[in-house]
């Protein structure tokens, strides 16, 4: 694995709970950067075709009539693909968002996701060791960014930044 790209996919999805065998996906973010610039957002909710439980509307302010007309997963999924094509992608707690993506993509009968995976969670506890946790509330709050919380692109745009500051900190022990 690559530690570092300069073209890649950051992508977040927010889900009716926290297992991807039985919970389903309810909204997926990402934003596409070529050569660290950004140049494409992927924003759509998803209607799961099952209530969204109270203590995630909570968490996300996502709501049952929010999706009531959205697209399901199975209509989403393709255009998810396309978007990130055979770039690398980068998650903040890798294996919850890409095992929900597997998993999704699994019922639907496509291929998994193969895509190069790079995970923030990792890379801040390498060059972020002064926080006192790696959980992305806390990293945004570290770097005092203003960002949202719990809605995909937001937090995609938090996982960016703590990416890209990984990255500077890395060169910087490299010279």
């Amino acid at each position: 694995m690559n530690k570092f790209v300069n073209s890649y996919v950051v992508f977040d999805t927010e889900t009716t709970g926290l297992k991807d065998q039985t919970d389903h996906i309810i909204e997926i973010g990402a934003l596409k950067y070529i050569n660290d610039e950004l140049v494409e957002e992927f924003d759509v909710l998803i209607n799961p075709m099952e209530d969204i439980p109270e203590i995630i509307t909570n968490i996300t302010g996502i709501t049952n009539e929010m999706v009531a007309k959205e697209k399901n997963i199975e209509e989403v999924l393709p255009l998810f693909m396309e978007f990130i094509g055979e770039l690398p992608v980068i998650c903040h707690n890798a294996p919850f968002d890409i095992g929900f993506i597997n998993a999704s993509l699994k019922r639907c009968d496509m291929e998994i996701m193969k895509n190069e995976t790079i995970d923030t969670v990792a890379l801040a506890r390498e060059y972020i060791p002064e926080t006192y946790n790696y959980k992305l509330e806390t990293l945004k709050k570290y770097f005092r960014l203003s960002y949202g919380s719990h809605r995909s692109v937001d937090d995609c745009k938090t996982t960016n930044f703590v990416y890209q500051e990984c990255k500077k900190r890395a060169l910087e022990t490299v010279f």
